[in-house]
């Protein structure tokens, strides 16, 4: 590794053990989005969820593309573009949970004419905004499908699992719950924000806010959702895909595949530190409650 690599590993190390100081006990807060588009919400024509038509060729094709994402997160259900019910119903529910009846998800699907549309109908940002970052988006997973693409390898031309807050749509494209759960919590920490456009435009320049802040956000609030539901097995499997993951985000384009190592070693010294210390307290009440019907 280059010498001048070293310090942004570092403080990656450092950023990493913040963000797992600052998660570990706080109680789980469900979302009360800030002046929700109520005219975003769907009907039986327009559905909430929607699923792109199973294509073998295609989605095989996908997934050897996704290949590196795989290696990098260790899961071969990462990018495999097949998408279990187990993880459809994590993100609906915590879809529901969280009040966030304005968000589109699509599973799997390519569809521009529709994103096209939820861009054209969105408030949630400034015009301004929307019609130059939000349709530039648009273009580029309109020549770029992440239907095949997703998570290429070639940082700033493949996209993958994401929330788009110009359209308010998340797409998913990995069978894992805890990368599921993470875009929800894009959508999620979005839908509480007053500004906006300020917040959609700090993410979208990576040298004001970048994806810092945001991610850890998303990747905080999808740990402790699982925690609040009691759901062990769930939130010690996140530690060890979201940890690895934000350190790709972060360290990515500075560190490159370095940039996992201590995202693996901080989520599995959290999860080995979960473990031990067993269940929540409420988890334990709920379960002696159950006992006692």
């Amino acid at each position: 590794m280059k010498r001048s690599k070293i310090p942004a590993l570092f403080l990656l190390v450092a950023i990493l053990e913040i963000n797992c100081l600052y998660s570990a006990e706080k109680r789980y807060t469900l979302g009360q989005p800030y002046e929700p588009n109520e005219e975003s919400y769907f009907s039986d024509e327009d559905p909430q969820f929607e699923e792109g038509r199973p294509v073998d060729f295609l989605d095989s094709l996908g997934n050897i593309f996704g290949v590196l994402s795989k290696i990098v997160i260790g899961d071969k259900r990462m990018s495999n573009h097949r998408i279990s019910e187990e993880t459809k119903r994590f993100l609906k529910e915590y879809i529901r949970d969280n009040n966030l009846k304005d968000v589109k998800v699509r599973f799997n699907q390519y569809s521009p004419g529709g994103d096209f549309m939820r861009l054209w109908r969105s408030k949630n940002v400034h015009p301004l905004l929307k019609w130059t970052f939000g349709l530039l988006t648009w273009m580029v997973e309109l020549v770029v499908p992440e239907r095949l693409f997703a998570n290429c390898g070639i940082y700033t031309f493949c996209g993958g699992d994401h929330y788009n807050p110009y359209t308010n749509t998340i797409h998913i494209y990995s069978d894992l719950p805890a990368a599921a759960v993470h875009e929800g919590g894009h959508a999620k920490d979005f839908s509480l924000r007053k500004y906006r456009s300020w917040y959609a435009l700090s993410y979208s320049l990576i040298f004001i806010l970048g994806t810092f802040y945001p991610e850890a956000r998303a990747s905080d609030d999808a740990i402790r959702y699982f925690r609040y539901r009691c759901d062990l097995a769930t939130q010690l499997h996140a530690y060890h895909v979201l940890y690895p993951a934000y350190g790709t985000y972060v360290g990515g384009p500075v560190i490159g595949l370095f940039s996992v190592i201590p995202g693996f070693i901080i989520g599995s010294r959290s999860a080995t530190e979960t473990l031990r210390k067993g269940p929540a307290r409420e988890c334990e009440i709920l379960k002696e409650m159950e006992k006692g019907r």
